[in-house]
């Protein structure tokens, strides 16, 4: 995917946003995907699109690899239409020897995705057409521990915060969300977060703001952190 669009204060320095920058003149990648803000700083344009060249690499390698699906990107922004979200998901079933990682600041859509029967009958389809076979079953759906939906055993799913607002607002609905891993990427962390009543968490990723116009971090917050 390319292309993004801001949602909350851990998005102002966006790293992603900045590259981007880089390369959107005329003939190159993200033209029409950035554009410079009156105050001279990049800014999303809110158009996103998959890069078709690149959908099918994972059906390439045999070597089983960690993908991070998006890192110029949100799978779940609200410019990319369901259809789009099962072109990506479809190639993540039919590689089964990678895991594959999304992070998102889009909870609610991912929720709404892998919560609805919709999304199952769409991938079944689409899947089967891929390899020719009509009536094909995958281990997609997922009910332990009260959870329906479309899950996908090797996909992890995960969002980021930035601080206890964004932290409340966003883990419930990760954790409400059928995934092998669940985890959070509290970074850049720009304010405390308490973790003692955030359950079934596999994994959290702390860090600080890096680049220009950086703001504080305090490593207090990392080690409190690591200590709940």
């Amino acid at each position: 995917m390319r292309g993004c669009s801001r949602v909350s204060e851990g998005c102002r320095n966006c790293y992603a946003e900045r590259q981007a920058a880089r390369f959107k003149d005329v003939g190159q990648p993200f033209h029409q995907f950035v554009k410079r803000h009156v105050n001279g700083e990049p800014r999303w344009t809110g158009k996103v699109e998959l890069v078709e060249k690149h959908l099918d690499d994972p059906l390439h390698w045999k070597i089983p690899r960690r993908i991070f699906v998006n890192s110029m990107s949100d799978l779940f922004h609200e410019a990319l239409p369901d259809e789009v979200i099962d072109r990506v998901f479809a190639v993540v079933t039919l590689c089964p020897q990678h895991a594959f990682q999304v992070l998102t600041k889009r909870p609610e859509r991912m929720l709404s995705y892998c919560s609805s029967n919709a999304t199952l009958g769409r991938l079944v389809s689409l899947v089967a057409k891929s390899i020719g076979i009509e009536g094909v079953t995958v281990n997609w759906t997922w009910k332990d521990d009260g959870f329906t939906g479309v899950h996908f055993p090797n996909v992890w799913l995960g969002v980021s915060v930035e601080d206890q607002k964004t932290a409340d607002e966003r883990i419930p609905l990760l954790l409400q969300t059928p995934a092998a891993v669940r985890f959070v990427s509290y970074e850049p962390a720009l304010g405390p977060v308490d973790w003692r009543q955030i359950p079934h968490l596999d994994w959290v990723i702390v860090g600080g703001e890096s680049g220009p116009g950086a703001r504080p971090f305090d490593i207090a917050w990392a080690r409190n952190t690591i200590a709940q």
